[in-house]
């Protein structure tokens, strides 16, 4: 099975929950989160518990197989990458952060996610005048050169 960013994105929700709840998800609140219709969410999770990422009984709960569990790691690691190079070093709100990360996460090849990890596990380890300095930079504002690009899509990114 070729996973999709949507498919990552599922996976990831599920990891989450169970981080936060402790319990598996059940199709309706899994659906709430991702902004989907359950008939989407009940053939998606069917095709990730076919493809042996989901365990899943009609009306339970959405739990991880340990094939799943695993790859929702490196997913939730790789967004949380993301979401800190670009409040760390790229300055943005968090929440702006949040939005894009879920945008570009997709896009990193396992290459390229483990290099920012690495970039992002140097900055950590800077000294605290050096980061400071460096947030200095980043919070300049002195160009106006993407003055011309809108600060939000209005329809979500994930038709």
């Amino acid at each position: 099975m070729d996973l999709t960013s949507t498919h990552e994105d599922y996976i990831e929700a599920v990891f989450r929950h169970k981080e936060k709840q402790n319990t598996g998800i059940r199709i309706s609140d899994l659906a709430l989160e991702l902004g989907c219709r359950m008939p989407t969410v009940s053939r998606t999770v069917r095709a990730l518990a076919e493809g042996g990422y989901f365990n899943h009984e009609s009306r339970g709960e959405v739990t991880l197989t340990e094939k799943g569990h695993q790859l929702a790691i490196d997913i939730a690691h790789r967004h949380d990458d993301v979401v800190s190079f670009l409040t760390l070093v790229l300055g943005l709100k968090p929440d702006d952060a949040e939005s894009c990360a879920c945008q570009l996460e997709h896009g990193f090849s396992a290459l390229a996610a483990q290099r920012l990890h690495n970039f992002m596990d140097y900055i950590d380890a800077m000294p605290h005048r050096q980061r400071q300095a460096l947030q200095r930079i980043v919070k300049q504002d002195n160009t106006d050169i993407f003055k011309n690009l809108v600060e939000t899509k209005t329809q979500g990114w994930r038709i």
